[in-house]
């Protein structure tokens, strides 16, 4: 029962470490150019990504951030597309499975319907059970709504990014003990 609760907390830390880090990438995005479109947005947002988990070491040096790394059924068990995955490559050899060496996957969308969110939700569950992502992220680029009440799993985080004036403001919405919780960085 012990080692049950100490491998929570450490998910827990491991979580909060990815969402500070996250929330301060996605605050490094500056420009208003690349608040108009979801490609933009996301390439600036990579780049950042990528200088602060070389900065806090939050994983190891094996890991990689790739764009739109395509899913197979055969390999993966998903067809899926997702915009941003962090991971130990397969490949590389230094993993048992597929399923292992995944940290988080990201799904983008500039000014999200309440279907497009849906859409992602449902490819980030995929990621999350088919592949054992630690973590799911939407990015709603450019829009205050989150939908969080549509999650269908608590491991599945929002972020809503957008200018006001010349300030980036990044809110967090989740699910905890099913209840909404929204907070800003």
């Amino acid at each position: 029962m012990t080692s049950d609760r100490a491998g929570i907390e450490s998910r827990k830390k491991m979580s909060q470490d990815w969402i500070c880090i996250i929330a301060e990438a996605l605050k490094s995005v500056q420009a208003t150019r690349f608040f108009r479109s979801e490609r933009g947005f996301q390439g600036q947002f990579h780049v950042g990504l990528d200088l602060l988990l070389k900065d806090k070491g939050l994983v190891s040096n094996q890991a990689i951030i790739e764009e739109e790394y395509q899913k197979t059924i055969p390999k993966h068990g998903i067809t899926h597309r997702p915009d941003l995955i962090v991971h130990i490559p397969f490949e590389a050899g230094l993993t048992r499975s597929r399923r292992e060496g995944n940290f988080v996957a990201f799904e983008f969308k500039f000014r999200a319907s309440q279907l497009d969110a849906i859409d992602r939700f449902i490819k980030l569950n995929d990621y999350l059970t088919e592949l054992d992502y630690l973590l799911g992220f939407f990015g709603n680029i450019n829009d205050a709504r989150s939908f969080v009440e549509l999650v269908p799993d608590y491991r599945i985080h929002i972020f809503n990014i957008f200018k006001d004036q010349d300030t980036v403001r990044v809110l967090h919405s989740y699910l905890e003990d099913e209840k909404p919780i929204v907070e800003e960085f």
